[in-house]
Parts: C-alpha cells; sequence; structure tokens
C-alpha cells in the first residue's frame, strides 16, 4: 500500500514490481490507485521523480464492490488490478491473473540473435555477442529467463551467425524455463523480416528483441502496457540525454525569442524491444528483409495505432569494448538495482 504523501521516486521499485499499487489515507480509506503504466507515461513526459505520487494517481479509481464486479471491470478496462472496496476501505485487491479469460492472451518471443557484432571484435570472433558473459551468465540467457518469469513460455530465436553455438549452449530451454525453439535464416533478414520464420501462427502478443541488450526490464510490465492500450504495436523506448555545445536560436520565423545556451535535448530512442499483436504479421511478406521502421511505417499507414513504452529500468545495448566493461562491472555481482 501506499501513502499520499510519498514521491514517485519512492514508490517506483514498488509499482513496478507488482504493476499497480493503492493509495491509502491515514484512516485506511482509499484514496487513489497507482499503475506502473501511469509512472511511465509521466515519464514519457520527462517527468522528475522526485514529482508527488498524487501528480500520476488516479483520484477516480475503478473499484469495486464484489469479486464479480472485479472481475467484469479487469476484462473491460484492461487494467492489472481493481481494489475490491467495502465503505471507502480496501479490502482486498484483485489482479487479472486470477481471472478466466483476462489478460493480455498467451505470448511468445523471438529474440535476434544472428548478428555479427561488428561492434564488440575482436571479442566476437569466436563468441557470438548474445552469448558473451555478463556476470553469472550469458546476455540471451539473461533475457530468456526473463522472458519465462513473465509468463512467456514459447521463445524462438532468429540464428544466422554461429548459429550451432546456439543449440550447442541453450539446448531446448528446459534449463531457463522455457520451450526454446530455433528458426535459422539463410541469409539477414532483419528484425521484422524474421518473424516471417515462425512455424506457427501465435495466438497472442509478441514479444520481439535485439538478443544482445541487457535489461532489467520486467517483460510482464510491457505485456501490461500493450494490452491496456489496444494498439498494433508498443515500441519500448530508452530517454537518450544529447547536449548541444551551441546557443541555440529559439525563434517565430524570423524574429529572435531568446539564445538558450548549450541546451540538453532528452529524447526516447529505440531500445529494440517491441510487442506486436498476431495480426501485425500479415505486413511481412515471406523471407524478405524487412526492418521494425518498415513494418511500423506500414501498420501507421493502414491507420492502426503504434505506441511507446519507456524503459525506467537498467537498459545497455553495448556498443563497444569500453561499454562492454561498464556492463560487466554493472552486473558483476548478479544484483539488480
Amino acid at each position: 500500500m501506499l501513502k499520499p504523501d510519498a514521491t514517485v521516486g519512492d514508490v517506483l521499485e514498488q509499482v513496478r514490481e507488482n504493476g499497480f499499487g493503492v493509495v491509502l489515507g491515514d484512516d485506511g480509506e482509499v484514496l487513489g490507485t497507482v499503475d506502473d503504466g501511469a509512472v511511465r507515461r509521466a515519464a514519457l513526459k520527462h517527468a522528475s521523480l522526485d514529482l508527488p505520487l498524487m501528480t500520476v494517481m488516479s483520484g477516480r479509481p475503478l473499484v469495486a464492490d464484489g469479486n464479480e464486479r472485479a472481475a467484469d471491470l479487469l476484462r473491460s478496462y484492461r487494467v492489472r488490478a481493481v481494489p475490491v472496496v467495502k465503505g471507502g476501505r480496501l479490502v482486498e485487491v484483485r489482479t487479472v491473473d486470477e481471472v478466466p479469460d483476462a489478460g493480455p492472451g498467451q505470448p511468445i518471443a523471438v529474440v535476434m540473435v544472428g548478428g555479427r557484432g561488428e561492434r564488440l571484435r575482436p571479442l566476437t570472433d569466436k563468441v557470438p555477442k548474445p552469448l558473451l558473459r555478463i556476470g553469472p551468465t550469458s546476455i540471451v540467457e539473461r533475457l530468456i529467463s526473463a522472458l519465462g518469469a513473465a509468463g512467456v513460455s514459447d521463445v524462438y530465436l532468429a540464428v544466422n551467425y554461429k548459429a550451432d553455438d546456439f543449440d550447442k549452449r541453450l539446448g531446448d530451454g528446459s534449463q531457463l524455463g522455457v520451450r526454446l525453439q530455433y528458426m535459422r535464416e539463410k541469409e539477414p533478414l532483419h528484425t521484422a523480416g524474421a518473424l516471417s520464420l515462425l512455424p506457427v501462427e501465435p495466438r497472442g502478443p509478441v514479444i520481439v528483441m535485439n538478443g544482445d541488450l541487457v535489461t532489467d526490464l520486467d517483460f510482464a510490465r510491457l505485456l501490461d502496457y500493450h494490452w491496456h492500450h489496444g494498439g498494433a504495436i508498443s515500441v519500448a523506448g530508452v530517454e537518450h540525454r544529447t547536449q548541444i555545445p551551441y546557443g541555440v536560436l529559439r525563434s517565430v520565423e524570423h524574429h529572435l525569442l531568446e539564445i538558450d545556451e548549450k541546451p540538453e535535448r532528452r529524447d526516447f530512442v529505440s531500445a529494440g524491444i517491441y510487442a506486436l499483436q498476431p495480426e501485425v504479421l500479415r505486413f511481412i511478406p515471406p523471407e524478405t528483409r524487412m526492418g521494425m521502421p518498415d513494418l511500423i511505417a506500414d501498420v501507421l499507414a493502414e491507420g492502426l495505432p503504434v505506441h511507446v513504452f519507456p524503459i525506467l529500468e537498467r537498459w545497455f545495448d553495448i556498443g563497444s569494448p569500453e561499454e562492454f566493461e561498464h556492463v560487466l562491472l554493472e552486473f558483476a555481482t548478479g544484483d539488480q538495482e
């Protein structure tokens, strides 16, 4: 339970872990609710973690007076949890996991591990980048284990460079808590193109990601966000800050308003992680090179919604040997911050 005088930063870990929190007054009265999606939507506006919790709280939350009503609300509004309230006081919290036929459906995941890892040569001359060790395990094993923990049972690896190394190391995935299958690219198809190799038509959402990322993201939060917003695609993003080394002229037409001296830009950039609805796969031609920007452009042109899911957890792309050394130190003990 959350206190109304807390800041967003105070409750961030709790809300991320559970996906949901109830804000209670001193007398136990339900004042509102905060879900993981609300915190992430605030992050899209570059909101500070020092903001009062009340700024992201729903002051008129969905509440139920019984379990049957809670189940109806969970299905109708596509939310992770609904508090059951009697006389203004919290009785219990019902979650979507407890309700049959609710939730985003059974997800699968496709992990791209076919690249040559050119930026990390010579490390990747003998070992594919996703199989490089970070702490006690490899990059891709961290990702697969996290997918399994989020309820993903079937994971497909799109392999090309040193494909046999993955089969030898990972096997059928049982030690990682998933069923692992391999999709062999005859030639690189890029991220979207490789999805045409799926041997079955998914019934639930498809998580697609690069297999050389290191992150603490709980993929259940991505699935919740994607389901709640009802989009065709959700694109995960991370905030990137760029210092402009000049004075920027702020103007309207030819009229100067001010000179902004060496400002910092804050942009969300693609994190290489996506959630797709199965219907999106119809846009992908068989065994044809296609990147995710091309797929997203086609989906938007069809008038289908695409949403941004901001990652607030640690995330690393490992684009250089120096960054690899940094990540090794960051995850050396396996601790999760």
